[in-house]
C-alpha cells in the first residue's frame, strides 16, 4: 500500500491528491493518481480511510477484477444502496442479491436483447432528430451552450420509451402498433416534472464516504430528497395504475414497466380480480422504473459527449468515421433518418464507429465496481500475493484499469485502431481490461442499448456539424483560474453519479466543412 500515516492513515495522501484536483473532479481518479505517484502499485492496494469509511482495497488490474466480478461475484457494496436509495427507493435491480436478483434480471433481459433494441431504433431516430434540430439552431446562432444539457434531455427521452413505451395488438387488425400515451417525456422540447425531479435528485445524492464532514450533516438534503421522490412517484404511479388496468390486453410490449407487470400477474399470489395492484409490489415496480430511467440516461449521455469531444480533437479519426458513414448510409444526409428507421441493422456495419465509441469509453469510464469484501475471499495478484477482503470496500476502479500502462500500450493515446487489430498485434486489448459496463453476471443490462444510442446520435449529426469545446471562453466568463484539468484534460469527469464532462461541456457548433 502507499505510505501510511500512523494516526491519520491515508487521509493526508488522499486529501493532497483531491486538493490538487479542480472543483468537483470525480473520485474515480484517485487510484490512478496514487499509481502514478507509486508506479509499483499497479495491481491493487489498500487505503485506510478511517474515520470516513471502511478500509478500501483499490483494484486496478483486469485479472484481479475478474476474480471478484466474474469468477465469483461479490455482493454490491452497501454504499451503492446509500447512493441509490433517494433515487430508487427500497429495492432495485442494482443492489438486489441472490435468487430475487436472478429472477428479476431474467425478467428484464428481454427488454434489452439485441434484437429488441433494433426495434427501438425508429423511436431513437425520432428523438435524435430533435437533438439534431437543437444543434442546427445553435449553429445558426453561433452561441455557446452546454452540450451535455442537450444530450441528457435526449437520452432521458430515449430511455423513457424503453422503460414505459407500450406495444399492443389492435383487436381487429391483428397488427402490432405503438400506442402513444402521455408517458413520453419530451424533455428536449418541454418541461417534464418527472425528469426534472430525477435529475435534481441525482445532484443531491452521496455515496456515504465523504471527504467533507459537512456532507454528513446537510439538513436540507432530506427535504429535497422527500420532495423529489414525491414528484417522481406521483408521475410513475399514475402510469403504473393506467398500465395495470390495461395489461389484460394482448400486450406484446417488452418495456420495463410491462415486463414487471406481467411478471406480477403471473404470480400465484396476485389477485387478478382487483383493479389495483398490491402496495408492496407497486413500491418494488416504482423502484425498478426509476432505476432504469436513471441508469439508462446518465452514463449514456456522458459517453456520447466524450465521443464528440475526442473526435473534435482528433481530425484523422473524425475524417475516417465520416468516410465510414458515407460508405454505409450514402452521402445524401437528408435520407439518413428514413434509412435508419427502415433498416436499423445498417448500424452493425459501423465497425470504425464502434471502435471510436469503445476507445472513448476506455478513456472516460463513467462508473466503477464497488463490492463488499467477504471473510472467506482473497484476491491474488500476478506475483502470487494474497489480499484479504473481509471488512473492505473492494473498489474495482475502471478508470485505474483503463489507464494502467501495464495492460494498455500507449495508454493515454486515443487509438480506435486498437479495437480493429487482430489478436497478437501489440495494440490488441488485454483480456477483461475493457470494463465500462462491467463484466460477469452483474454487468450492465443496457450496454447494447447505450452503444446503439450513441451510434444513432453520430449517424444523424457527425457529418453535418463540427462541435468544438468552448472551455477557454467559459472560464473567462466564469472567472475560473487557468490550469483546471486532470491529467491535462479540461473536460475532466466531475461527480454527478457517473463521471460527466466538467461544466456540462460548454461548446460551439457550426456546420461541418468537408475536404
Amino acid at each position: 500500500m502507499p505510505p501510511h500515516h500512523p494516526l491519520f492513515g491515508h487521509i493526508p495522501l488522499s486529501a493532497s491528491i483531491i486538493g490538487s484536483f479542480p472543483p468537483y473532479a470525480h473520485g474515480n481518479y484517485l487510484p490512478d493518481q496514487i499509481r502514478q505517484r507509486y508506479p509499483h502499485l499497479d495491481s491493487a492496494f489498500y487505503l485506510d480511510t478511517w474515520p470516513f469509511g471502511p478500509p478500501v482495497l483499490a483494484v486496478v488490474s483486469p485479472d484481479m477484477m475478474y476474480q471478484f466480478t466474474q469468477d465469483r461475484s461479490l455482493p454490491k457494496d452497501k454504499g451503492m444502496r446509500h447512493f441509490l436509495q433517494p433515487l430508487t427507493g427500497k429495492q432495485d435491480l442494482v443492489t438486489l442479491e441472490g435468487p430475487i436478483w436472478k429472477r428479476w434480471r431474467a425478467i428484464f433481459n428481454p427488454g434489452f436483447s439485441a434484437n429488441h433494441i433494433m426495434t427501438l431504433v425508429p423511436g431513437m431516430v425520432e428523438d435524435v432528430s430533435v437533438f439534431r434540430d437543437i444543434l442546427q439552431s445553435h449553429a445558426e446562432k453561433g452561441d455557446m451552450f452546454c452540450l451535455e444539457e442537450a444530450s441528457l434531455n435526449l437520452t432521458i427521452d430515449i430511455i423513457g420509451k424503453v422503460v414505459m413505451y407500450v406495444m399492443a395488438y389492435l383487436p381487429k387488425a391483428d397488427t402490432l402498433i405503438a400506442i402513444s400515451r402521455d408517458h413520453k417525456f419530451n424533455s428536449q422540447t418541454t418541461y417534464n416534472d418527472m425528469t426534472s425531479a430525477l435529475r435534481n435528485q441525482l445532484s443531491w445524492c452521496t455515496y456515504g464516504i465523504e471527504i467533507n464532514p459537512l456532507e454528513y450533516i446537510n439538513i436540507i438534503r432530506p427535504i429535497v430528497h422527500w420532495n423529489n421522490t414525491r414528484r417522481m412517484n406521483r408521475y410513475i404511479s399514475r402510469e403504473l395504475d393506467n398500465r395495470y388496468n390495461s395489461i389484460q390486453e394482448k400486450a406484446k410490449s417488452k418495456s420495463v414497466i410491462d415486463l414487471a407487470l406481467k411478471a406480477y400477474q403471473a404470480e400465484d399470489t396476485a389477485d387478478k380480480s382487483t383493479t389495483t395492484m398490491d402496495v408492496t409490489f407497486k413500491d418494488f415496480a416504482l423502484s425498478q422504473v426509476k432505476l432504469f430511467i436513471f441508469a439508462g440516461h446518465d452514463t449514456t449521455s456522458a459517453g456520447a459527449v466524450f465521443v464528440y469531444h475526442l473526435l473534435s480533437k482528433h481530425s484523422s479519426a473524425l475524417t475516417r468515421l465520416r468516410a465510414e458513414h458515407d460508405s454505409v448510409f450514402g452521402t445524401d444526409l437528408s435520407t439518413i433518418a428514413s434509412r435508419l428507421s427502415s433498416d436499423p441493422y445498417l448500424l452493425n456495419q459501423l465497425h470504425y464507429t464502434l471502435a471510436v465509441i469503445k476507445e472513448a469509453l476506455r478513456l472516460f469510464p463513467a462508473v466503477s465496481a464497488p463490492r463488499g469484501g467477504q471473510p472467506d475471499f482473497f484476491l491474488s495478484d500476478a506475483e502470487g500475493r494474497q489480499y484479504p477482503t473481509e471488512h473492505c470496500l473492494v473498489w474495482g476502479n475502471h478508470f485505474g484499469v483503463h489507464h494502467n500502462p501495464r495492460h494498455w500500450p500507449r495508454v493515454e493515446e486515443f487509438l480506435p485502431e486498437r479495437w480493429l487489430v487482430p489478436e497478437g498485434d501489440p495494440l490488441y486489448p488485454t483480456k477483461n481490461a475493457w470494463r465500462p459496463f462491467e463484466r460477469g453476471p452483474r454487468n450492465c443490462v443496457g450496454q447494447q442499448l447505450a452503444l446503439v444510442e450513441i451510434k444513432v446520435m453520430l449517424a444523424l449529426t457527425i457529418r453535418e456539424f463540427d462541435i468544438v469545446n468552448a472551455y477557454e471562453e467559459w472560464d473567462t466568463l466564469k472567472g475560473n483560474p487557468k490550469g483546471m484539468n486532470v491529467n491535462g484534460e479540461r473536460a475532466y469527469m466531475i461527480i454527478r453519479g457517473g463521471g460527466h464532462p466538467a461544466d456540462f461541456y460548454p461548446c460551439k457548433v457550426k456546420l461541418a466543412t468537408r475536404e
